[in-house]
């Protein structure tokens, strides 16, 4: 909990994999897994929503349920996708890497921004944490789930286009500098993350094949309950993610 550092130079984000090519087509049809999702974050959506990233379009729904929901993402086609499918809510093209693109979309801030597996895409994650508590207002929620520990780093991160793996304590470093106060940083879904390290055992060659695809429903159907029941045990130490909830003061 310090003073704000002064704004970084802008950085655009193109070059980076975006839309359907970062995620296995199966998540979209995760719900069991969603919902733990949400259920971490659930107190703190309130408001003006800002999903930043939203992918394949799928916590839209749930997240415009509990205030004012704006979807943003860097790939134009996947805006225009979701303008078209997804009719009744707010979607828009920014690079949250330009802190005046976010400004000018929100000029008076936001209650809560939600970021669900995007700052692991960014080499600079700094700057891209940095503009999202800028957007926040006071006593707004920054609402964040990275992929977790490098030692779990398989092709189906560098498929994914994933510059890193995160830590407990990078993402506290991230945010060290910034006025937000940490309510809560942890490890989360430790079956999870059991079965990340086992696909370092196989070569993949895509995220869409029938065996990534395969897995995936596999654990949204009879593994997410375990994952919850173990959650609690290993928060400190151990997960396929670290989440974070921060309060900007």
């Amino acid at each position: 909990m310090v003073r704000a550092s002064p704004p970084r130079q802008s950085v655009s984000l193109d070059g980076l994999k975006t839309g359907a090519d970062t995620y296995s087509s199966a998540i979209a049809d995760a719900q069991n897994y969603m919902n733990w999702v949400i259920d971490q974050f659930r107190p703190y959506l309130k408001g003006q929503i800002v999903e930043v990233g939203f992918g394949h379009g799928h916590y839209s729904e749930m997240l415009s349920e509990f205030g004012d929901y704006w979807g943003l993402d860097h790939d134009r086609d996947s805006v225009e996708r979701a303008k078209q499918t997804m009719l009744g809510r707010n979607f828009a093209v920014c690079d949250i890497l330009v802190r005046e693109q976010l400004r000018s979309l929100f000029p008076e801030g936001v209650d809560a921004v939600f970021s669900i597996n995007v700052l692991e895409h960014i080499e600079d994650d700094a700057t891209a944490v940095a503009n999202l508590v800028d957007v926040l207002k006071p006593g707004g929620h920054l609402l964040i789930s990275v992929p977790a520990l490098m030692l779990l780093y398989n092709d189906l991160d560098r498929l994914a286009g994933h510059c890193r793996r995160y830590t407990t304590k990078r993402l506290h470093d991230l945010l060290s500098d910034q006025p937000v106060e940490i309510l809560r940083l942890n490890y989360f879904n430790p079956v999870g993350g059991l079965g990340w390290f086992a696909n370092r055992l196989k070569r993949h060659n895509s995220l869409n094949d029938a065996a990534v695809n395969g897995q995936i429903a596999l654990f949204d159907k009879y593994i997410v309950p375990v994952s919850r029941a173990l959650d609690p045990l290993s928060r400190g130490f151990f997960g396929q993610s670290v989440t974070c909830i921060a309060r900007r003061l």
